[in-house]
């Protein structure tokens, strides 16, 4: 297992952080800060921040885990190890791979994959060819210790007009098993869209779940939807998903109150707690606890961390854990109940923001069987009509040295959009893939933790929404198109990066919601500057923001602008070349922090006077 490079952490992986208001400053790996300092050195912080008692309020303890990414190379990398090989029997069920019989092909395939099985084939492999499928009968992989190789086949989905579809769908029960060296392609070109509707659910290949895969060496193309999709739920249907929800909270569930470290419960105006504790039995050893339906976030419990109390059969005190929402916990030994406590003196009924409705459950207790442990690489995801791979939900994903490329037709046209998943999508890294000719975009980033980009090149739009915490962009080539970092908590790293001919915007997204921070209804949290730090710009045509913080960068002939949102103008230690910063007229005063006025920005614009100094 390899880590993010986090800065050192008191205790090891997952170590509790402790930041308060503007101390985040730590978690960024700058020079801590005094929260408790004279107001005047933080007067360029968003005035949406500055409510009485904001830059002092506790928001709780937050917990930066460090990435785990997924190891490499897969045990499935090597063939050697998977002997037992089975090939296709095309005869004896009915298969053709001349592009003909698409029902009687779809339903062979699946049974010859579980045929398989029956064998104890470690290694199939398909003969060459096109086989021509049916949508509605999609080739299911659910196998163990398998490496699946299409063998160059072709895997051609036959014409249709069903608003939603799969070529392949790895479901729940793979394990160690890799899909290898093949073509899925949809039937974008000839679908039949005359049903109406968006017709954008048409997927070339699905991960519904599934542990420790390998996918890699395939070309997705054509489809009507996405070329990959992943999901978080492991579940197909809904009994299936009802099956891993083993609990709903509500507020009759709970009181004002808190438990000793020995799990005894003692009074507390400071916490809420479970009245009664909750079975683990069907559980299988791991939960998370999360509002995980709608939008997911945080309307209701406020902030990230929770702690949790176990017993034994006999009700008996076990041990006492930090978690986090949405992130798996595994039960101790002997565990069967579980108590809940919330860092909060009350949980109301009434959400925090959109995707819950008044009255409803406050959380759920859940052991969800989404994809984990995933090596996605070295494959080609092109002329897909939505997105070229459309990440709702997965831990532990490798994304590397991929092609995305001409993908787009209707919204949102992007070649990775990282949405759907929410809070599901956690330890992703996306590393040294490249990007051509996406329609709106290249990467779109809307949720998500502990999430890194590194050494991609990208040439459109690259877009982080403000809800992503605790994220890398580093090594990265952007040629073209907006690039635009935001954040609600502050909590990002950005550097070594470099800029050709594209704009730049650094943003504190206020909004305040699903942000995971503890607060009073109504109270505004200070959020740090994102910081831009070994980076190299050039021919940038726009770099604007509410922050412009920048070290040890170097710039040529780049233009800064401080518009209506712009609070901060810092440079320390860069290097400026034919580069100037327009202060337009309207906005707040700017804080402006340069070691050397003849090595920044050429100052100019009508709002010059907005310029202040410490």
């Amino acid at each position: 297992m390899t880590t993010w490079n986090h800065p050192p952490q008191p205790q090891q992986a997952g170590a509790l952080v402790r930041f308060v208001c503007l101390a985040t400053f730590a978690a960024l790996g700058v020079a801590p800060v005094d929260h408790l300092a004279a107001a005047d050195s933080f007067d360029w912080i968003p005035s949406e921040a500055l409510a009485d008692g904001s830059r002092t309020a506790d928001t709780g303890e937050q917990i930066l885990p460090t990435l785990t990414e997924t190891a490499t190379p897969k045990a499935t990398a090597d063939l050697a190890k998977f002997t037992r090989e089975y090939t296709l029997e095309l005869g004896k069920f009915g298969i053709s791979n001349q592009g003909r019989n698409p029902v009687e092909t779809s339903k062979g395939i699946n049974a010859a994959l579980q045929h398989a099985k029956t064998l104890k084939a470690n290694r199939i492999l398909f003969p060459p060819g096109e086989y021509l499928l049916s949508a509605a009968d999609p080739i299911v992989i659910d196998h163990q210790d398998t490496v699946i190789n299409l063998n160059g086949a072709v895997l051609q989905l036959s014409p249709n007009d069903q608003k939603n579809y799969s070529i392949i769908d790895i479901i729940v029960g793979a394990e160690n098993l890799r899909l290898t060296n093949g073509k899925l392609r949809g039937d974008k070109d000839k679908h039949d869209f005359s049903q109406g509707g968006s017709h954008e659910w048409g997927h070339g290949l699905i991960v519904h779940g599934g542990k420790n895969l390998e996918i890699d060496h395939l070309e997705i193309s054509n489809c009507t939807g996405d070329g990959a999709n992943t999901r978080f739920t492991g579940a197909r249907d809904r009994p299936e998903l009802l099956a891993a929800i083993k609990h709903s909270v509500y507020i009759k569930h709970l009181e004002q109150g808190a438990f000793t470290a020995e799990g005894v419960k003692v009074d507390s105006k400071e916490k809420t707690r479970s009245i009664e504790p909750f079975d683990l039995t069907s559980c299988n050893g791991e939960f998370e606890f999360g509002y995980s339906t709608g939008y997911l976030g945080y309307p209701f419990v406020k902030g990230r961390v929770y702690q949790t109390y176990f017993y034994d059969d006999q009700k008996n005190f076990l041990e006492r854990k930090k978690c986090l929402q949405f992130r798996k916990v595994k039960i101790p030994a002997g565990g069967k109940y579980l108590h809940l406590e919330f860092n909060q003196p009350e949980v109301t009924d009434v959400p925090l923001h959109a995707g819950a409705g008044k009255g409803s459950f406050i959380g759920r207790i859940t052991n969800f069987q989404g994809s984990v442990d995933v090596h996605f690489h070295h494959n080609q995801l092109n002329k897909n009509r939505r997105l070229g791979l459309a990440f709702c939900g997965g831990r532990q994903w490798l994304i590397e040295d991929c092609l995305f490329a001409g993908n787009g037709g209707t919204a949102p046209a992007f070649g990775i959009d990282f949405e759907d998943g929410w809070e599901f999508m956690q330890d992703v890294v996306v590393r040294n893939n490249r990007f051509r000719d996406n329609v709106a975009g290249d990467l779109v980033i809307c949720a998500g933790s502990e999430l890194l980009i590194e050494g991609n090149v990208f040439e459109k739009t690259v877009a982080v929404h403000g809800r992503p915490h605790n994220y890398t962009f580093r090594n990265n080539k952007y040629t073209g198109g907006t690039v635009r970092y935001m954040t609600r908590t502050g909590v990002a790293k950005i550097h070594n990066n470099t800029y050709e001919n594209c704009s730049l915007a650094i943003v504190f997204d206020n909004k305040a919601v699903a942000d995971g921070l503890n607060r009073e209804a109504g109270q505004a949290v200070a959020t740090p500057a994102l910081t831009l730090e070994n980076e190299t710009l050039s021919d940038v045509k726009k770099v604007s923001g509410t922050y412009l913080q920048f070290v040890n960068s170097t710039m040529n002939n780049v233009q800064f602008v401080a518009g209506d949102d712009t609070r901060l103008v810092r440079f320390q230690g860069c290097k400026v070349r034919d580069s100037s910063i327009l202060y337009e007229a309207a906005g707040p005063p700017v804080l402006v922090e340069v070691d050397d006025e003849n090595s920044a920005p050429a100052p100019t614009g009508p709002g010059l006077d907005r310029r202040q100094s410490k």
